[in-house]
């Protein structure tokens, strides 16, 4: 077999692993009506998740003060409900197990909080497949994907964005890991849309066709 332990792979959560929309789209209308702010179409409601809540809220119009108030809201109400409304994708578990066993260094980069991708990866027997949880902080500096990703580098110590290869859904994982030199391979599966895909190195529209990605990117 061939030796991969010098590959690592680095995991988007949600729209990657898990579909965490429900829980994602419940929270952020709730915060919405607790602040009496407009609630906006379907279609830019679909796009939530991915960049941080308070980018998401700002986005809206709220000042950078409202949209922390509405951080610390959504945080609530997804900690008491939404986090737990979500599923996982057919066949990532599988394909996470077949890469460990082939010797892939497994580790996330998630803008989701630490806490709740936690909760998320032990829900459904992921956590312990990784090497290292790469999530952002509910309560600090790290919120955006490239920050993430760079905590991730220095806490695993890689150096070699050759041996790197990211996986994501949305344009911040397309974009935070080009800033460090990280191919991606976008999925189709998640929140992401064609004109962010495009971006990517790769594109996989099944489990299938990204295990054989990681495969031939080896």
């Amino acid at each position: 077999m061939k030796d991969n332990s010098n590959k690592t792979l680095l995991f988007d959560l949600d729209g990657t692993l898990v579909d965490s929309f429900p829980g994602i789209r419940t929270s952020f209308l709730h915060t919405l009506q607790e602040m009496n702010w407009e609630i906006p179409t379907e279609e830019r409601i679909n796009r939530v998740p991915g960049p941080p809540m308070e980018w998401t809220l700002q986005d809206l119009g709220m000042s950078p003060a409202q949209a922390q108030e509405g951080l610390k809201i959504y945080l609530k109400h997804y900690g008491e409900v939404g986090w737990d409304m979500s599923s996982d994708f057919p066949g990532m578990r599988d394909l996470l197990l077949r890469l460990q066993d082939e010797g892939f260094r497994l580790c996330t980069a998630t803008s989701k909080g630490e806490f709740f991708a936690e909760q998320v990866l032990k829900k459904f027997n992921m956590f312990e497949l990784f090497e290292f949880m790469g999530a952002a902080q509910e309560d600090g500096p790290r919120r955006t994907k490239p920050a993430v990703i760079k905590h991730v580098l220095d806490s695993v110590g890689l150096t070699d964005p050759a041996n790197i290869l990211m996986i994501g859904d949305r344009s911040h994982d397309i974009e935070g890991s080009a800033e460090f030199g990280i191919d991606c391979v976008a999925v189709t599966w998640g929140y992401g849309e064609a004109s962010e895909w495009e971006k990517a190195r790769y594109t996989a529209t099944s489990v299938a066709e990204l295990e054989g990605i990681i495969h031939e990117w080896v």
